[in-house]
């Protein structure tokens, strides 16, 4: 399948695309500038039948079907949580990987329905109410708790007879962003409800990444204010009940090593990634500490709308995605 692959990008290289037609032969879509080797059209011709195959593959539906699990007093982990655990086994480590966020609110907040629809969104989400802990093999496995066994609250501060209370926020703030969690007890979700004026709050949140992503923001959030809107309207909450929990895509996953779609993938990378990797060390303007820190800095621009389209269209005509035209983008401009 690899040798497949590589006459597909090498194509590429070429300014040309291979795609199916109605009648299950190929066609090339080949750029006007371009010229192809006669060496690379007798590739084609050659490798006529495994291309078809392969692109027949290519555009067969994927179909996920995620299954239930019982009840069980544990559960086996995924693999991006395995590695994130691993991680925060080193000293100060886990802290890099907090995940935390804040809204401002510009309205009244019924103290009380907020915290109760936080607290519904804890109850909703298994993953929120999560920790990781060895069970008696000593094999790290997930361990989902009772909402009243948690230990969560929501923190309510009154900022608002500060003379600086926007300092005060951020600084608040900034502190509880640098605090560890602790996977094995938990909770891995910290919220606080801060108010700096009558109609006014800031509405901050920390996660581990363990537990979560920048994805699971989104849902935290939109989850919370459903709840809340309802409870405030004294209405039913319009949320519908979720398919699947966390702890159901990591046995999912762990199935999937057993296939041999996934022993293809493997071989693919194990090949691709074998040998020596390139590395970028730049020159930098401050020296690396002798002791390891995670802090960082972040830098942003903006890219305007059409700008964005025409690096989007190009990326997809020549196979790939924003991200990836994107990170090519980077490497040219790093290298």
């Amino acid at each position: 399948m690899s040798k497949i692959t590589e006459l597909i990008d090498e194509l590429r290289l070429n300014n040309c695309l291979i795609k199916l037609n109605n009648v299950g032969n190929i066609d090339l879509i080949v750029d006007e500038n371009a010229e192809l080797s006669k060496d690379l059209i007798e590739k084609v011709k050659k490798n006529k039948s495994e291309l078809i195959d392969y692109l027949k593959f290519s555009l067969q539906p994927i179909e996920v079907k995620i299954e239930k699990i019982g009840y069980k007093e544990s559960y086996a982990i995924s693999n991006a949580q395995r590695r994130l655990w691993v991680l925060s086994q080193f000293e100060d480590s886990s802290v890099a990987y907090n995940i935390p966020g804040s809204i401002y609110l510009n309205q009244d907040i019924d103290i009380d329905c907020f915290k109760r629809s936080l607290e519904s969104t804890i109850e909703r989400h298994e993953i929120l109410r999560t920790v990781f802990k060895q069970d008696e093999r000593g094999e790290i496995k997930q361990w989902i708790l009772k909402k009243e066994d948690l230990g969560f609250n929501i923190v309510y501060k009154d900022f608002r007879k500060e003379s600086d209370k926007a300092e005060k926020v951020k600084g608040y703030i900034l502190h509880d962003s640098s605090r560890a969690f602790d996977l094995e007890r938990g909770p891995l979700l910290r919220a606080s409800l801060l108010q700096v004026e009558d109609e006014s709050y800031v509405f901050y949140f920390n996660m581990h990444h363990i537990i979560g992503d920048g994805w699971s923001m989104e849902v935290l959030n939109k989850d919370v204010f459903s709840y809340y809107g309802a409870y405030k309207n004294n209405t039913k909450p319009e949320l519908k009940p979720l398919e699947v929990q966390y702890k159901d895509y990591s046995a999912w996953q762990l199935t999937q090593l057993e296939k041999e779609s996934f022993k293809a993938h493997r071989a693919y990378w194990l090949d691709s990634l074998k040998g020596d990797l390139p590395l970028l060390d730049l020159p930098g303007a401050k020296s690396r500490p002798r002791i390891k820190t995670h802090n960082g800095h972040g830098l942003s621009t903006y890219i305007d709308g059409t700008t964005t389209n025409r690096l989007r269209k190009y990326s997809e005509e020549n196979g790939g995605s924003l991200f990836m035209g994107l990170l090519a983008a980077w490497n040219v401009l790093m290298y």
